[in-house]
């Protein structure tokens, strides 16, 4: 494991310390919004519950819930229950912990690969700017962030995603899908908001005060997240302060990678 002044890249980021069996330690950069990035702990809760499943299943689904902004001054301890192993699915839940208690709780369902019928919608790249058409707008050196400007996607909220470095293995593929996938929902829940003036950052205090509630993700195809995703988000409603957002994640090559659906916590700014 990593110290968090040793994390700059992805792989340092999910190279998690085993404690025993079920249990494994992982630890956090420091971000500039003063918490820990959900992604990453949706991640390496993911990784930890991989470790304990064998290498012939691959993670089909995730589904978490955030329970308290974490802290990169801490450790992120997380224990893996190993609910079921059977011959064709497995299924585990992960809770992180940190000081304070439980910061997340993820449930991760694997399945042994099958052969089948492959049928998807294919996006087409030519309805985007390119991402190396477009700035850098980045927030981690872990990953490169490319936003498609307002009105230049198809709909919704459109930003080209990849992590820097050089994958691992085929088995992290997801995980870096999983890290990227907490990055768009919020921004493009928080366009339904009708009090949203399409102003965020800078140096004024933000219009809103967000967190990320629940999140899941679907995997369909293992595509390399060190290569340009485009992940697509469209705000579907904001009800009782909280905006709920779905998505895809695209390779460049137009294949549908992934899913998303999150739900965000976002409240007026006092």
């Amino acid at each position: 494991m990593k110290s968090s002044d040793e994390i700059h890249s992805f792989n340092d980021l999910i190279e998690l310390e085993q404690l025993s069996e079920t249990t494994y330690r992982g630890n956090s950069p420091d971000y500039q919004w003063g918490r820990v990035y959900g992604g990453q702990v949706v991640a390496q809760g993911l990784a930890a519950a991989q470790n304990t499943v064998d290498n012939k299943m691959k993670v089909h689904s995730v589904h978490a819930y955030f329970i308290r902004g974490g802290t990169s001054e801490q450790v992120i301890n997380f224990e893996v229950d190993l609910l079921r192993d059977g011959k064709s699915f497995a299924t585990r839940r992960v809770v992180a912990t940190q000081s304070d208690g439980a910061i997340l709780s993820l449930s991760a369902s694997f399945q042994v690969l099958e052969t089948g019928p492959d049928i998807s919608a294919q996006f087409d790249m030519s309805l985007v700017p390119s991402p190396t058409d477009l700035e850098s707008d980045n927030w981690s050196e872990l990953m490169e962030r490319r936003v498609i400007p307002t009105g230049e996607a198809p709909y919704g909220h459109a930003v080209w995603l990849k992590l820097n470095g050089e994958t691992s293995s085929v088995i992290a593929n997801e995980l870096g899908v999983a890290y990227a996938s907490d990055d768009v929902p919020f921004d493009a829940a928080i366009r339904k908001n009708p009090n949203f003036d399409g102003l965020w950052g800078g140096e004024t205090e933000p219009p809103f005060f967000g967190a990320s509630l629940d999140h899941a993700v679907w995997f369909h195809r293992s595509k390399n997240p060190y290569a340009w995703q485009l992940h697509v988000h469209e705000g579907i409603n904001h009800i009782g302060n909280r905006g709920l957002a779905t998505g895809k994640v695209y390779s460049l090559d137009g294949t549908h990678v992934a899913t998303v659906v999150q739900e965000i916590l976002q409240r007026a700014s006092r």
